[in-house]
């Protein structure tokens, strides 16, 4: 568990890595986001959009962020990406590290995969020079690795080729059959896997070393891992909805950081009241039939306002921070809005201390919201 951690802290390290270079960046953005099949980008490319299709050459790594992210040409560098729908198709010269919900590899990775998502497929033409580290609901593994397997998952199914050892943790709360090793599998090493039920393993199935299953301790929690687990994609979570502030609203968000980064004090005053204000006015909705309806909009309302604000704030921390460290006025968005969600929501974690932070940024939030809604009511 103490492993996951760690690898949790370097995936995330890995991630804000770019910021350290923040003036060599090579950065593209915009709704579709496309490299054509002749093209060459030369040195790291960042991108961030609705969709990315990479069908060129990157000559360094790739850093993407994106609803659907697609590499079917070369990347001779790593691949680092966050998105619900990640393909890569392509070649990669280092490593691939994915975040998202359906994760599908189909071309060849020099060194290392690390994917963490709902659904993790290597396909059948899918080549891993070194080992791979997965995580999610869903692992299947058809292709080859040269190195070793080792995850985390509800169920994986392994049928393809993998060079060493593999080591999986399967739910304990998985209903189906954890792991099933089809026939055609080939195994140069152990086969371990945590599981209540016994794999299925086919008969067909190669497997050179030992095959160990061990039981789970149910009685015994990492809590740290589990809070680390949390965490991670409680970040990605709230970068996935900050996209949509940072790309689809892009003409409202930063005026609404503007006016919260002009007038910080008194932005909080409208924030804090429009917070503590509409839940008693729900709650007297509720006593009358007709305001039944009017008092439910209100509390989803709230409960989503009271998560996007914080977000709204997040960012313009990210903002502040890459603007001193930069000392560049004309970073994208998305940029403030990893940093920013990175290092809030470890804020808002912190014991005793981190609620009343994180109060302070629904307030801000709100506040900025509050602000840009009323100049806009006076102007039209």
């Amino acid at each position: 568990m103490k492993t996951k951690f760690i690898k949790i802290l370097v995936f995330l390290a890995l991630i804000l890595l770019p910021f350290a270079g923040a003036k060599a960046l090579d950065t593209k953005t915009g709704d579709s986001v496309y490299i054509a099949k002749d093209e060459i980008v030369s040195g790291n490319f960042y991108a961030a959009g609705n969709t990315i299709t990479i069908d060129g050459t990157v000559s360094g790594d790739l850093i993407a962020a994106a609803q659907t992210i697609t590499v079917n040409g070369r990347v001779e560098g790593d691949v680092i990406a966050a998105g619900q729908t990640i393909n890569v198709n392509g070649e990669v010269g280092g490593n691939v590290r994915v975040a998202g919900n359906s994760l599908t590899l189909n071309g060849s990775v020099a060194r290392n995969v690390n994917a963490f998502g709902a659904n993790v497929i290597l396909g059948n033409d899918a080549k891993i020079g070194w080992d791979v580290y997965a995580a999610g609901n869903s692992i299947e593994m058809r292709g080859t690795i040269d190195g070793s397997l080792a995850g985390q998952a509800g169920q994986t199914i392994v049928s393809g080729k993998v060079g060493k050892d593999v080591d999986l943790k399967l739910s304990p709360k998985n209903l189906s059959q954890g792991l099933v090793v089809s026939s055609g599998a080939i195994i140069n090493g152990d086969l371990t896997y945590t599981a209540k039920k016994a794999a299925n393993i086919s008969s067909q199935a190669s497997v050179s070393g030992q095959t160990k299953q061990i039981t789970p301790q149910t009685t015994t929690r990492n809590w740290l891992a589990i809070w680390a687990w949390s965490k991670l994609f409680a970040i990605f979570a709230a970068i996935a909805v900050g996209l949509i502030l940072v790309f689809i609203l892009k003409n409202i968000t930063p005026k609404i950081l503007t006016n919260i980064k002009n007038q910080p004090l008194k932005t909080i005053i409208p924030g804090l009241i429009l917070m503590f204000i509409l839940p008693p006015i729900a709650l007297v909705l509720c006593f009358t039939v007709i305001g039944i309806p009017l008092a439910l909009i209100i509390m989803v309302w709230w409960l989503v306002m009271i998560y996007v604000t914080k977000i709204f704030t997040a960012i313009l921390v990210g903002e502040l921070i890459l603007k001193k460290v930069s000392q560049k006025d004309n970073l994208h968005l998305f940029w403030s809005l990893v940093l920013g969600v990175f290092i809030c929501w470890l804020l808002f974690a912190i014991p005793f201390i981190g609620w009343i932070l994180g109060l302070i940024a629904v307030w801000l939030g709100w506040g900025g919201i509050y602000y840009f809604a009323v100049k806009n009511l006076k102007s039209n």
